[in-house]
């Protein structure tokens, strides 16, 4: 039994460890730790011997409640950050009454199970009989992370924080301004059809697909898990801060995505309130399942509009917190002002979800699909050849430097549906170039730019019924399957998953944790639909 375990104890926001060069494995380590902490009073004996530690009365080395065979407490001195690891850890986590095992949150310590329970809950997942390769398999949920297993009781599973109080100045605005519905339907709300057309249908799927691919990524689907323990929105670190909000502003970016060179979408920085459009802010908050933190947030949106937008129109305000998001409408007008807001949909997917879709992401999908008149400047922004053609003069502009010479002048006249087509035979750098030939051809290039374009390929249409290679292992929970067009060529194109016999590519994301690790999105393209089978996964 040669296999590391680290010995970890939370108190106070500080993190001791304590490391064990052998067995490390549940059965071993796992169990000491568990007896340990299961012993009569055993948690207010915890506090106590880390709270004298602490306060420097007691040496961590002389401590009783460290474990035979490992080092001592001092080796390390306690640190605010939590051991990173891949060999076994087990953390007793003092502040949250949780007992986590690597770095995931399993039980409460007010209730632990029995040896033989802890054991089975540890190593007897939701996990099908063609994975289930041994006794000791380590359950995991369906994004692949170490969790604990369904079949456990909620006695003893962990207990997710209550919401905050929330003070009533907090609900002054929501109280005060006229609201005209507080559970309003998202198609009322933009005055859409409850039936979503195929280009929706796109959008909604690739945004289930990103949000699958966060979840199914090791350093933030950790972080998911924490998110889930906050006390507040306060509590929210820069990481998850970044996370969250790239998951409610994704949808809302130029749908251009492919490597840096070709398109580069700028890190989000951390604000309270972030205008993913002109039209539209997010808030990160929390716990908006509770009605009262659900009418801060909402507060809290209305009052950024006021303060940011004196045009009359109609805005969005979009409170979000990752396992949840509500949509806000204000409409300001030249002596009124009400508001609307959609009840809290659920937004991210049970980490045992059988299914990517959620009312939340096909709502903030839907939101996103909305006509832009700024899109083509956003456009611009992101693409770096765009960029450097912004420094020359544009073939349209006139000698002292106006726009829109006659397009009779450079070419023939033609109408907005020729426009369109040739705009469908081009790949997104060519297309921003054809925008800056004319209003006319800027019109063309909108209609064909609000179609998502990976990697030069423009997505048409997603399956309703998802292919049988996506169903195995969970697949379409992070990935699916587009009918896309390269210079009118049909193509089969796959999002999120890779393939031993097809090459792939890499799309760089705006997400950004860990101080530079970013978020890559695979995919691939065929010209053809070809039947694939479990041999052609890596």
């Amino acid at each position: 039994m040669g296999t590391n375990g680290l010995y970890v104890v939370r108190y106070r926001n500080m993190y001791f460890k304590s490391h064990h060069g052998c067995d490390g494995y549940p059965e071993g380590l796992g169990l000491k730790v568990l007896r340990l902490i299961r012993q009569p009073n055993g948690i207010a004996t915890f506090r106590r011997v880390f709270g004298e530690m602490l306060d420097g009365l007691k040496s961590p080395s002389h401590s009783l409640l460290l474990i035979e065979n490992g080092d001592d407490f001092d080796v390390d001195p306690p640190s605010r950050r939590r051991p990173q690891s891949c060999i076994w850890v087990y953390e007793v986590d003092l502040d949250r009454n949780i007992f986590h095992m690597d770095g995931m949150p399993f039980f409460s310590l007010d209730c632990l199970p029995n040896d033989d329970a802890f054991i089975q809950y540890i190593t007897d997942g939701d996990t099908s009989e063609e994975d289930f390769a041994c006794e000791d398999h380590i359950s995991e949920d369906h994004y692949g992370h170490t969790a604990c297993a369904l079949r456990c009781p909620p006695e003893h599973k962990y207990k997710k924080p209550t919401p905050p109080m929330v003070d009533n100045s907090d609900l002054v605005t929501y109280q005060s301004k006229m609201c005209t519905g507080s559970q309003v339907a998202l198609s009322d709300l933009l005055a859409v059809s409850d039936i979503l057309s195929q280009d929706e249908h796109v959008r909604v799927t690739l945004l289930e697909v990103m949000i699958g691919q966060c979840m199914v990524n090791s350093a933030i689907g950790k972080e998911i898990y924490q998110i889930e323990l906050l006390n507040d929105h306060n509590e929210v670190t820069d990481d998850q801060w970044s996370i969250a909000c790239f998951m409610a502003s994704v949808t809302f970016v130029p749908q251009m995505f492919d490597d840096i060179w070709r398109v580069c979408h700028r890190s989000l920085k951390r604000k309270e309130f972030t205008w993913v459009r002109e039209d539209t802010v997010v808030c990160i908050t929390t716990h908006l399942y509770d009605e009262r933190c659900l009418q801060a947030s909402v507060s809290r949106l209305i009052n950024a509009i006021i303060e940011q937008k004196d045009n009359h129109g109609h805005y969005f305000g979009i409170a979000f917190s990752v396992f949840h998001c509500a949509i806000v409408k204000v409409v300001k007008n030249a002596h009124t002002m009400t508001f609307s807001h959609t009840s809290a949909l659920q937004f991210l997917p049970s980490f045992h979800a059988y299914s990517p879709s959620t009312p939340g992401i096909t709502a903030l999908a839907r939101l996103g699909y909305r006509i832009d008149p700024a899109l083509f400047r956003r456009a611009m922004q992101v693409c770096p050849y765009a960029q450097y053609l912004l420094g020359k003069k544009s073939p349209a502009q006139k000698a002292d430097g106006s726009d829109n010479m006659p397009l009779s002048t450079i070419c023939p006249t033609l109408p907005l549906e020729l426009w369109r087509e040739i705009a469908r035979y081009l790949n997104p750098s060519e297309l921003l170039v054809l925008g800056m030939v004319s209003r006319l051809c800027r019109g063309a290039v909108l209609m064909v730019l609000r179609y998502p374009h990976l990697c030069g390929y423009r997505l048409v249409a997603a399956p309703q019924e998802k292919p049988e290679y996506l169903q195995e292992k969970h697949r379409s929970l992070r990935a699916a399957s587009f009918s896309a067009v390269r210079a009118d060529i049909p193509t089969i194109v796959d999002v999120g998953v890779k393939f031993r016999d097809i090459p792939s590519e890499s799309m760089m994301t705006p997400l950004r944790v860990k101080g530079s690790l970013a978020l890559y999105v695979t995919f691939s393209a065929q010209p053809t639909a070809d039947a694939r089978d479990e041999s052609s996964f890596k």
